[in-house]
């Protein structure tokens, strides 16, 4: 955990209880107590209210609140359409970023509250239903390094054939969705559009990547053409 953070989450603490010892607060954050310690002291040289009494605890006096997440206007819109176009998506994406939204919204001052509201920015997607499911399973299976088989139709004809792959990436290229994946039958790369997947499975087999098979090798060779 990185410092700030560990600050952060001691205020947090201080905030929900009525008396805090540092031994407690060591035990929650896997360090040693001499570290908060020194974190208390930090946190009190810097405006933090906080009353301490050896032998005792820290209390943090109950008026005191973080101050409020400031953007202008610009990082505010950069924000919400990046909100907009992760709901677009559907499946659970999308319940997540409207609930990161409302999270943003909430947190905000009543003037930014204002702000976000005129934001007149959508990313409408006709696509949602049928893809943001299959995006949700296979980033999972990524994520878990689970074999994927799919019914891919050729681009030639409406015939399909069944691939099995190493899901490696997910992109978006403006108007077609695709997934960057290490293909079995060829033991090559290969690009599979999933408005051509008329079928996806995640197997019960999992897979481990050579350095020739990462997403990396991946990039380097998209580079290098």
């Amino acid at each position: 955990m990185r410092r700030a953070d560990r600050l952060f989450q001691i205020i947090q603490f201080l905030r929900t209880r009525q008396l805090t010892t540092a031994s407690w607060l060591a035990e929650k954050l896997e360090v040693s107590e001499r570290t908060i310690y020194r974190d208390m002291q930090d946190l009190i040289s810097s405006g933090v209210p906080i009353d301490s009494e050896a032998g005792i605890g820290y209390i943090l006096h109950k008026d005191y609140d973080l101050p409020p997440i400031m953007f202008d206007m610009d990082e505010l819109t950069s924000l919400v359409i990046g909100a907009h176009m992760a709901i677009s998506l559907g499946g659970k994406t999308q319940i997540n970023a409207e609930k990161a939204l409302s999270k943003l919204h909430s947190a905000m001052p009543h003037k930014q509250q204002r702000q976000i509201e005129k934001i007149q920015i959508y990313t409408p997607s006709f696509e949602r239903i049928q893809y943001g499911t299959m995006i949700d399973s296979l980033n999972q299976a990524i994520c878990q390094k689970i074999i994927v088989t799919v019914d891919y139709q050729k681009p030639q004809d409406n015939s399909s054939q069944q691939r099995s792959i190493y899901p490696l990436g997910i992109f978006f290229w403006g108007d077609k969705w695709t997934m960057v994946g290490r293909c079995l039958l060829r033991d090559k790369f290969r690009h599979f559009r999933l408005d051509r997947i008329k079928h996806y499975q995640l197997t019960d087999q999992c897979f481990t990547l050579n350095q020739e098979q990462t997403l990396q090798k991946f990039f380097s060779q998209i580079i290098s053409v």
